[in-house]
């Protein structure tokens, strides 16, 4: 059942019966009141949701007619998945049947009342409609999943990356959702997605994904109180405990528990783990009888675990325990292939060649290509948000090396100079990198032109190291092939023809599109 109150629609043309039964269940309930059909017919046409409707069958007062009987297949038919119990005054089984021939799910007598059956038949009742809601659901995402086969992106925790072990990743978490009482393990460097991985995985799954997912991040917990806040409590049980406490795992019943950091997992927390684990019942602080829970744990670290194992910080039957499925999140300087992907979803763009109209070809090279990426995916986003925020700053139109983050930027400086580096004398393939006019003064030029210049001087020093060889040029500079260093030449030609004659290299490996 819901955890908020179930809401009840009491039908009848009696406003004391109304009185009485919304005191009488007071407490667990909240209701709404129809005195008559038309009023009935207001409510039908609200958006308002129902648990349950209570339908007298005489709604007309000094009437005999057992209207109600008719209103039932209306009422079914305006809100199919709500269940009706029928009240009236009269024993007469013949209606009784009648009643629940038409629809109805069950029948009661005003003059039997008695608070516990009644209330108990109401939680039947709603309980029965909420499974067979659940059920329809379930399987309606079922077939979803039987057409498709295939693991389906979240839409707020996408894995992105075209890399094989991206792919491989998702074929794991489709496997790992698809058997919901698999327990699995997710390791990997700090900011490689693990929250995110987990996520998707509850997303997947065919028999957990409308119910709780509760992410639980061990190390934000104090010691003291991480048994409680797991496991739950009752009044009492330890020092400031003022009432009953439900403790997470018991929170994600017949869902996902995520529990992050597993690593920094206290031993006496631990050994509880391991018997819920085995048992799939857990025991709250000070309470006497077990709960059973049927839920689906995924952990996560970024600890070497069988280091924690051997060096007797975390207990080894406990970890046999969790790796049943594990699953390892490279880290992106191992998978380079995806941080294009990464550059393009965090900028919302759609090519590749995109990225050309945001960055400069020296800022591409080193984020593509150089940076390691030691915080991986995390580190990307937050630098591509301090990055765009810089290029506003400076007032320039593509991000260059002055707008990326120091670290980046300081790693870049140092990329950038190895890798256009001159060759020894400035010598190479019979020509000199000097050969060409001494370069303008730019202190007055608008910052576009400037971004333009330096972009053609990097060609330059490119296409010298590469010996000619345009596509290593173009591998060097970022670009995706030498035809994008070929488009950009001859837009240069076009728009700053006097702007050759300092760029030698240029002219000789792309004369046939120079002007006489």
């Amino acid at each position: 059942m819901s955890k908020k109150n179930p809401h009840i629609l009491i039908v009848d043309d009696i406003p004391d019966f109304h009185q009485e039964i919304r005191y009488a269940f007071r407490k667990g309930y909240s209701f709404e009141g129809a005195i008559g059909v038309r009023q009935l017919r207001d409510k039908l046409r609200t958006k308002e949701h129902f648990d349950l409707i209570l339908l007298d069958l005489v709604l007309e007062q000094g009437s005999e007619e057992k209207i109600g009987l008719e209103l039932i297949h209306e009422i079914k038919e305006s809100r199919p998945g709500v269940p009706i119990i029928v009240v009236t005054g009269e024993h007469d089984y013949k209606t009784a049947a009648d009643s629940i021939s038409r629809g109805a799910q069950h029948f009661l007598y005003k003059g039997d009342y008695k608070f516990e059956e009644w209330e108990a038949l109401f939680r039947k009742v709603i309980g029965e409609a909420n499974l067979k809601d659940e059920n329809k659901k379930l399987k309606k995402k079922v077939k979803e999943l039987e057409i498709r086969h295939e693991f389906i992106q979240h839409p707020d925790y996408p894995i992105i990356g075209s890399s094989p072990q991206m792919e491989r990743l998702r074929r794991s978490l489709k496997i790992a959702a698809d058997k919901g009482d698999l327990t699995v393990l997710i390791t990997g460097e700090t900011g490689v997605g693990k929250s995110i991985a987990a996520h998707s995985l509850h997303y997947n799954s065919i028999l957990r994904s409308e119910h709780p997912f509760e992410e639980i991040f061990i190390s934000n917990i104090a010691e003291t109180m991480l048994e409680a806040e797991l496991f739950g409590s009752k009044k009492g049980s330890y020092t400031d405990s003022k009432e009953d406490r439900i403790g997470r795992l018991q929170l994600a019943d017949k869902g996902i528990v995520f529990l992050d950091e597993i690593g920094d997992l206290d031993p006496n927390s631990q050994g509880k783990l391991l018997q819920f684990l085995q048992n799939k019942t857990i025991r709250p602080l000070g309470a006497r009888k077990d709960v059973d829970l049927d839920v689906q744990v995924v952990a996560a670290t970024n600890k070497v675990m069988k280091e924690e194992v051997d060096e007797g910080r975390f207990r080894r039957d406990l970890y046999e325990r969790l790796k049943v499925f594990p699953l390892e999140i490279p880290p992106l300087r191992e998978r380079r292939a995806d941080i294009g992907d990464l550059l393009l979803h965090f900028l919302k763009l759609n090519t590749i060649q995109q990225l050309q109209e945001v960055f400069t070809p020296e800022v591409i090279n080193i984020l593509l290509k150089g940076y390691d990426w030691k915080g991986n995916v995390r580190e990307l986003q937050h630098a591509v948000t301090s990055m765009k925020l810089k290029r506003e700053l400076e007032g320039v139109s593509l991000i260059n090396l002055e707008c990326l983050p120091n670290e980046i930027r300081a790693f870049g400086q140092q990329y950038t100079k190895l890798n256009v580096a001159s060759p020894p004398n400035g010598q190479l393939d019979g020509h000199t990198e000097t050969e060409g006019e001494a370069l303008p003064d730019m202190s007055d030029w608008p910052v576009k032109m400037k971004q333009e210049f330096d972009e053609l001087q990097q060609i330059e020093r490119a296409l010298i190291r590469m010996n000619g060889v345009k596509q290593d040029a173009a591998d060097t500079l970022g670009y995706n092939s030498s035809d994008d260093i070929r488009y950009r030449v001859q837009k240069m030609i076009k728009t700053h023809p006097g702007w050759m004659a300092h760029f030698p290299r240029i002219q000789r490996s792309y004369k046939k599109y120079m002007k006489s």
